[in-house]
């Protein structure tokens, strides 16, 4: 027999950073050219398209290809993090959630909807406009039912036999189920418009480390205050403790709670890279 933790319904995102290159501004219509990099970051970055980006900064295939599979590696492991779902194998679980955020992203929607330029300074501000995807919030309350149910056959002892990695197997696939369900025909939230800096460095342009986040943090939806089930565990004392989860200890009745966990932005991989490129 072994003790089954029971299943947090508070969910959180922790956020990264995708790689971009700076492109060469040796072009006629830097206006033109400015949009088409800061399309092309983003198509790299969430679908995969290259053309232009290989184009506009001169990086290999090779290269472009890389930023496309870092960023779908991040992503994983943001929507792992936000579920609560832990890398207990071999990697088949991160490889499922890697397919399942390729699938989601691919749906990405955004466009460069005006472009300002400072005639005093000739800076330009790309007019960015996203559309966040709302997959996470179409399928909410259908993953908040999953776990309550879930946490209800943990309850019910119908773990109680089954090892950590059969554990989280099955509470991981149950929610990459419901997530695919909800990406083959996309929905979007209101779009978001952005002022996005194209920040010119000698021949080179690029878009700031921390403007890339913003755009970032817009592309998927992300419920900023979800609310806690009532489901949610008691303290031995009677207290309501709705931050945490209930484990139930087979050998000596003792009851345990494990809080979610939160990534470290100091330690964890959230830094970009911003290299230089020549055309």
């Amino acid at each position: 027999m072994k003790s089954t933790i029971k299943k947090t319904i508070t969910l959180s995102m922790i956020f990264i950073l995708a790689f971009s290159l700076c492109g060469c501004s040796l072009f006629d219509s830097r206006a033109k050219v400015y949009s088409r990099y800061a399309i092309s970051l983003l198509d790299i970055n969430y679908k995969n398209v290259s053309k232009d980006y290989m184009t506009l900064t001169g990086v290999s295939q090779k290269d472009a290809e890389a930023v496309y599979v870092d960023n779908m590696d991040y992503q994983a492991h943001n929507l792992m993090n936000y579920y609560g779902v832990k890398e207990v194998d071999d990697g088949t679980i991160l490889s499922e959630f890697y397919y399942l955020a390729q699938s989601i992203f691919a749906n990405a929607k955004y466009e460069v909807t005006d472009v300002k330029k400072d005639k005093e300074n000739d800076a330009y501000t790309l007019e960015l406009t996203v559309y966040p995807l709302d997959t996470l919030e179409a399928s909410y309350d259908e993953v908040v039912q999953y776990i309550e149910d879930f946490n209800t056959k943990v309850d019910d002892g119908n773990y109680n036999n089954t090892t950590e990695v059969e554990y989280e197997t099955e509470f991981a696939e149950g929610i990459i189920n419901i997530l695919k369900a909800h990406t083959s025909e996309p929905g979007y939230m209101d779009p978001v418009v952005l002022e996005i800096p194209i920040q010119p460095s000698d021949d080179y342009y690029y878009i700031t480390d921390d403007d890339f986040l913003k755009i970032d943090q817009n592309i998927l939806y992300i419920r900023e205050n979800p609310t806690a089930s009532s489901t949610d565990t008691e303290a031995a004392d009677g207290e309501s403790n709705t931050e945490a989860t209930e484990a139930a200890d087979t050998t000596d009745n003792a009851t345990d709670t494990e809080a979610t966990e939160a990534a470290d932005t100091t330690d964890s991989a959230t830094d970009a890279e911003t290299t230089e490129a020549a055309q």
